[in-house]
């Protein structure tokens, strides 16, 4: 008779236990010889040289002992899991595997559940993402989204946390990476936009952080889209003459911009210049109102610098009237020729002075330099000499200034006779007046 289909246990046909001197009959021992011969022909080589044809039935197994190892690693192999799940066994202990990774798209709010492991979803709209307690999802739950068509709050369980904070925002076009511990979460929120995507400028008499290159700014760890109209900031209630950072946050969704008076520090997480002691302001420029107190950028005043994407500066000035000196020691001729710009920290502000001057005395001269913050001379000059009184002479200086300390800087003419006598730089009509053109640059 053939193998019991349910136990896998084979009875041999009865009459085939054979006594001595008994007389063999053939219809059970025929039987017998039948079944050895299909058990023979249906059993597995052991060589492989045939396959199964039939599904192979193994014992459940434990992970200690799987229903199917190995001779030289028994605690390796294939297993039965509780509720039909197969396990794998590696040395005796579980391996386990991420679920399939499932995709589906969010147009609201939305509960993350266990059944949500290795998922990815992607929110078309503004929603708020509710994480299930972690002690429920369990350790190594993870879970993706995608923040496309707005942003995303993700708000865990009562008092837990994600990355530290009761919240945390995706902004749109942003994904986000979320793990459980077990009992709190962690996220890792990415863009395929690069940051610092902006130039701060002057605009109708406001501040203006607009989108340069791209649309993204990374505030507080997260990659923020700045408004196509960019965002403004008046010069009101601010201090004539003080030097202010500019720094952008983001107030209840809505970047905004604010000046302070706190230096910047590179946050040690993000490498992102920001406020000092606050990763939630991301610095952006630097600015010194006037008396108004208004916003200057202008040829003579450089007052709006941008951190990012900033070209430089190119400034120029000159004498509206004849400035003379009878100082026989270098001093400034007059301020209205001063270059005024911002200046940050690495900058190289050169500067060219050029004109026509006159000594007041025969064989007398003028002397000709430029000066940075003061009247020290660079070492760069110049010396006219004259055989009469009021001969004229043209002139010029030049100076390369690194080291400036980050901020409020200027370059000035200075101007001194030789010995005696009154030295005039012309500045009293256009094609002579005496000038400086400078450039602050990285």
């Amino acid at each position: 008779m053939p193998r019991n289909p349910s136990t896998g246990v084979y009875s041999k046909p009865a009459g085939t236990t054979p006594s001595v001197g008994q007389i063999i009959d053939p219809v059970p021992w025929n039987a017998l010889t039948t079944d050895l011969g299909n058990e023979i022909t249906n059993s597995l080589p052991r060589d492989g040289s045939a396959p199964m044809v039939a599904p192979l039935k193994l014992a459940s197994g434990t992970v200690s002992a799987p229903g199917i190892g190995f001779a030289s690693t028994p605690q390796t192999g294939l297993y039965l899991k509780g509720g039909g799940l197969l396990g794998f066994a590696q040395n005796g202990v579980d391996i386990a595997f991420d679920n399939d990774m499932v995709y589906a798209a969010k147009s609201g709010d939305y509960t993350a559940l266990a059944v949500d492991d290795n998922a990815v979803h992607r929110f078309t709209a503004v929603a708020t993402l509710t994480l299930t307690a972690a002690a429920t999802l369990g350790a190594n739950w993870h879970y993706t989204i995608i923040a496309d068509g707005g942003d995303v709050t993700i708000d865990p369980n009562a008092s837990e946390t994600i990355n530290g904070t009761p919240t945390l925002r995706v902004p749109n076009g942003s994904k986000c990476f979320i793990i459980c511990s077990g009992s709190a979460f962690f996220a890792f929120v990415t863009s395929d936009d690069t940051h610092g995507e902006c130039r701060l400028a002057l605009s109708g008499g406001n501040l203006l952080l607009s989108r340069f290159n791209g649309r993204r700014l990374t505030i507080n760890g997260a990659s923020e889209v700045i408004p196509s109209a960019g965002i403004s900031l008046a010069a009101t209630g601010l201090t004539p003459a003080a030097l202010y950072y500019i720094y952008a946050y983001m107030n209840s969704g809505t970047m905004t911009l604010e000046a302070s008076a706190t230096v910047p520090a590179v946050d040690a997480t993000t490498g992102i210049s920001i406020k000092t002691g606050d990763a939630t302001r991301t610095l952006v420029g630097m600015a010194r109102p006037v008396t108004g107190p208004a916003w200057s950028d202008t040829a003579k005043q450089r007052f709006v610098r941008s951190w990012y994407n900033d070209p430089g500066v190119s400034l120029f000035s000159n004498f509206t009237a004849n400035r003379a000196t009878t100082s026989t020691s270098l001093v400034e001729l007059n301020s209205e020729i001063r270059c005024e710009a911002l200046v940050w920290s690495g900058e190289i502000f050169e500067a060219l002075s050029s004109g026509t001057c006159v000594s007041g005395a025969s064989s007398g001269g003028n002397r000709s330099s430029l000066a940075f913050n003061g009247t020290t001379p660079e070492p760069s000059g110049s010396m006219a000499i004259v055989v009469s009184a009021g001969d004229s002479i043209p002139f010029s200086a030049q100076a390369v200034k690194t080291g400036l300390s980050e901020g409020y800087n200027f370059v000035t003419l200075i101007g001194g006779v030789q010995t005696s006598g009154t030295g005039t730089w012309y500045g009293d009509a256009d094609s002579r007046r005496t000038s400086i053109a400078a450039r602050v640059r990285r």
